[in-house]
């Protein structure tokens, strides 16, 4: 009998055990699967900084598809033409070809003078995307509310260098976030202490 109970008591322990297992198990995956732990904020700044790194990579694709249709005039399509840099035209035969050296009196040839050329790179060097100060910022004229995030980022010429500070607005759009606004960031917007809402704020 003895041994019937003890039997039965480490069945209902296994039991316990199991069920208190797979309940925790069962809060773990519907934690994960449900975007309840997924935070705002920091998915707001992970996206502006994707955004930012786009348009400094000037991939107009992916930065036109991730503005709303307000802010990018129309299709993706039309986006990315807009924002595509022409190619630079051909010189013609006449451009490209020196001109006959000037002769001197004596016989000599004079020896034309030497263009200037273009020196250093195109555009400046730019460092890597820093996003932060996201805050909720209301509806402002055709903007909605949406959550403002400052980007920011180092350049350098040859000859100068500096930081760029843009502030963009996100607004929600079903699942995702899309840019609906960007400011540059002045030096009053950050004397009042709140460059994020100021350079939102502009008309």
């Amino acid at each position: 009998m003895r041994g019937t109970i003890r039997v039965a008591a480490a069945a209902a322990l296994t039991l316990v055990i199991v069920g208190c297992s797979s309940n925790a198990d069962a809060k773990k995956d519907t934690g994960m699967n449900d975007g309840g732990g997924t935070d705002p904020t920091a998915s707001a700044l992970k996206f502006a900084k994707s955004y930012q790194e786009a348009v400094n990579n000037r991939d107009w694709q992916h930065v036109c598809q991730m503005r709303t249709e307000r802010y990018r005039h129309g299709t993706v399509k039309q986006c990315v033409a807009d924002n595509k840099e022409p190619a630079a035209p051909t010189p013609s035969e006449s451009e490209t070809s020196a001109p006959p050296p000037l002769v001197r009196a004596d016989g000599s040839t004079v020896p034309p003078k030497q263009k200037p050329t273009a020196s250093g790179p195109d555009r400046a060097q730019l460092g890597p995307i820093k996003a932060s100060g996201a805050k909720a910022v209301p509806a402002f004229g055709d903007h909605p509310a949406g959550t403002g995030v400052m980007v920011e980022w180092t350049y350098t010429w040859p000859n100068e260098s500096g930081v760029s500070k843009d502030v963009l607005r996100l607004v929600r759009h079903g699942d995702k976030w899309l840019v609906d606004q960007m400011e540059e960031v002045a030096d009053s917007d950050e004397a009042h202490g709140d460059p994020v809402g100021d350079a939102l704020m502009r008309s």
